[in-house]
């Protein structure tokens, strides 16, 4: 998992030097890894949830997280084949295009998460839902957890609806484009390329960028939320980490 997301971040800083060949065999990598797995357990024990139904049987608690890991890491997996499917279709984008890029790959990072999120939650509603320790028991801690599980729930669907919204309306998601008079007192130059301005954008901290520069830095956004120069916070704290995410077991 972690030398697969090295592999992705390689890949998509080189911009139009991307290998295809890499790219093309890491997609069918992954995907075949997923099919295998939901092949060599045919028991339909993964599927169902997979496909966020609950379970036939009520799963003991271990095999319960076992479900859950195994489907998250699996979407996961997919979820970068679609994303090096998107760095070949985009292979020698600039400006705009390159822009349009980063926020494809941000809006299939925020699907990945909304989903994963959903994932636990049939097996733990059957799992709860267990008549053995009382039907005034089970329905009180079903409903116990769907009350907690809520929010966070919330909190993703409207960050997805949020990135949906920018691709839809063709927003830069961490700032605005400058106007030509913030780019003459700011500089012709970029400060991350050392060339002339190419659609330069406005971060909150009021520095300017190139649009290419500024989607190539999308990772260090996502996880550091500050300028490259200044440190600045440049994402609202409210917007939901696309790093950093782990498995998600409850």
């Amino acid at each position: 998992m972690f030398k697969s997301k090295d592999i992705l971040k390689t890949q998509k800083a080189l911009k139009g030097e991307r290998k295809l060949s890499v790219l093309a065999c890491f997609t069918a990598v992954l995907m075949i890894h997923v099919i295998c797995v939901y092949w060599w357990y045919g028991n339909n024990d993964l599927l169902p949830p997979l496909l966020l139904l609950p379970p036939k049987a009520i799963p003991p608690f271990c095999h319960a997280i076992y479900i859950i890991m195994v489907n998250d890491t699996m979407v996961r997996l997919a979820a970068m084949a679609l994303k090096c499917m998107l760095l070949i279709y985009y292979k020698n984008s600039r400006g705009r295009d390159y822009s349009k890029q980063g926020q494809m790959l941000t809006l299939v990072g925020y699907v990945s998460l909304l989903y994963r999120a959903l994932l636990p939650t049939p097996v733990w509603y059957r799992f709860f839902l267990n008549k053995e320790y009382g039907s005034l028991f089970s329905s009180l801690t079903t409903g116990l957890y769907l009350t907690f599980k809520l929010p966070s729930f919330v909190d993703k669907v409207q960050s997805f609806f949020a990135a949906l919204g920018r691709l839809s309306r063709n927003e830069v998601h961490y700032g605005s484009y400058a106007t030509s008079e913030q780019v003459t007192v700011a500089g012709d130059l970029c400060a991350i390329c050392q060339e002339n301005m190419h659609a330069p954008i406005l971060l909150r901290c009021k520095r300017i960028f190139c649009e290419d520069c500024v989607s190539e830095c999308n990772d260090l956004f996502e996880r550091e939320r500050t300028c490259p120069l200044c440190r600045a916070l440049v994402k609202p704290p409210g917007d939901i980490r696309l790093y950093g995410a782990g498995i998600q077991l409850f």
